[in-house]
């Protein structure tokens, strides 16, 4: 990794990890996120992964996707110089443990 590529991944980190934390009290089904990257393929190939607990009704989940989208896209529109497309982020659940 370039260190131009360590840059921009720090910043990727700290904003969807602002992002994260600031939602994560606020909704019912959010768990956390994640993202992938090909910094040879950037901004292209940066995909990111919203995770939602697998007990939460596809409704709720549904619903705080779309809230979640457009704070990523805001979050990370000053890294990248534009926004990620939506079509760049994606949600999955995951079971959690008590």
């Amino acid at each position: 990794m370039r260190k131009s590529d360590k840059k921009m991944e720090n910043q990727i980190i700290q904003r969807l990890t602002d992002v994260c934390e600031t939602m994560k009290p606020q909704l019912s089904g959010f768990i956390w996120l994640t993202h992938t990257v090909d910094y040879q393929r950037f901004p292209a190939s940066l995909t990111v992964t919203l995770v939602f607990n697998e007990e939460v009704a596809e409704s709720v989940l549904m619903e705080e996707f779309k809230q979640l989208i457009p704070l990523v896209q805001h979050a990370l529109k000053p890294v990248i110089g534009k926004h990620l497309p939506a079509k760049q982020i994606e949600a999955r659940r995951e079971h959690r443990l008590h």
